[in-house]
């Protein structure tokens, strides 16, 4: 029910508010080139196209944060794909190593397919902020009627006050997206020598 809201939240802000945020940039638009065929006053035509570089802002924001709330990724592309593309993402924007291997065969259901990419998306975010990782290796793929997907970091580990058991959230929240589509989770994890995220869900045949 989460994800629908979320699929539902994300659609509407991208199709009715940045849409409206591009009309009005084509608005401030039409008004600069006029102002400047009238040859108004320099601090005009720099106030304008200031208000047009804050649209600008406003419109990549609304794409950042409709892309949080949905996986579009999925809309386009299988699992495996997705996560490629995630990895292929974070690694630009955090310098971090990422390696991924998929191996998928037949149709992934969407609810298993969306809580495994948010797993790995939330992996990837406890790598960069929390374990200072420089590296992960990941491989996703269904064999035996399963999904398997495992995320490896090589930072800090976890400390055992952030373990799903004592209360942190993130962690909580992963382990609640593999039980809602029937599936289980593990965290193995040294002090020190990294962590590793092992997701197993049943899927059905295509």
């Amino acid at each position: 029910m989460r994800e629908e809201e979320r699929t539902r939240i994300a659609r509407e802000l991208h199709d009715e508010l940045g849409q409206l945020l591009t009309g009005i940039k084509l608005d401030f638009a039409s008004a600069l080139r006029r102002l400047q065929e009238l040859k108004t006053s320099g601090d005009v035509i720099d106030k304008l196209q200031s208000a047009m570089g804050q649209v600008d802002i406003g419109i990549a924001m609304v794409r950042r944060i409709a892309t949080d709330l949905r996986p579009a990724a999925l809309d386009h592309r299988d699992l495996g794909g997705a996560i490629e593309d995630e990895a292929r993402r974070v690694a630009a924007t955090s310098g971090l190593r990422i390696h991924v291997n998929a191996d998928i065969h037949g149709e992934v259901p969407h609810a298993v397919a969306t809580a495994a990419f948010r797993i790995f998306q939330e992996a990837l975010t406890n790598a960069v902020r929390h374990a200072h990782a420089n590296t992960v290796r990941a491989s996703v793929s269904t064999l035996r009627r399963r999904l398997r997907m495992i995320v490896y970091d090589n930072g800090l580990g976890i400390p055992a006050d952030r373990m799903p058991q004592n209360g942190s959230l993130g962690m909580i929240g992963m382990s609640e997206r593999a039980r809602s589509v029937g599936g289980t989770l593990r965290f193995r994890t040294r002090q020190g020598r990294g962590t590793l995220v092992f997701l197993s869900v049943p899927v059905e045949r295509s």
